[in-house]
């Protein structure tokens, strides 16, 4: 088991209906790879982290990163795992635009940063802390 978890910019803001698209798409094809993982976004910027076999993740983070709608990939984290973080979900999201995010339980103004490399680079495992707080639903 491996995970990847990385950040991009997109090409322009996606809306509401683009999200839920493009979640539908990312949770079709990651149940077909047999791929799990969370997407996150904010203002603009995504942070996503993929988990499955090693050589499935990689591939599916190559067509990625050719896609058109996003720029600026950059891989915050890649690891082998003992087990799945993200089992139980094809594709979990989080729209952090949305104003009940602020209302979570351990909600705090780290969350209100935009999702960029540079406050995950030296501590890449910062982005995993914000992946699971959203997977657990605190």
């Amino acid at each position: 088991m491996f995970h990847l978890v990385y950040v991009s910019s997109a090409i322009k803001p996606f809306s509401k209906t683009e999200l839920v698209e493009l979640l539908k798409e990312a949770r079709e094809n990651n149940e077909c790879l047999d791929v799990t993982g969370m997407l996150l976004y904010r203002d603009g910027n995504f942070m996503q982290v993929l988990e499955g076999e090693e050589t499935v993740v990689r591939d599916l983070y190559a067509r990625i990163e050719r896609d058109p709608r996003h720029e600026g990939s950059i891989i915050l984290l890649e690891e082998s795992l003992k087990r799945r973080q993200f089992g139980e979900w094809s594709m979990g999201f989080r729209d952090l635009n949305d104003k009940d995010v602020h209302a979570l339980p351990g909600f705090s103004q780290f969350m209100n940063k935009a999702l960029v490399a540079d406050q995950f680079r030296y501590d890449p495992t910062g982005c995993l802390s914000l992946l699971n707080l959203f997977r657990d639903g605190k």
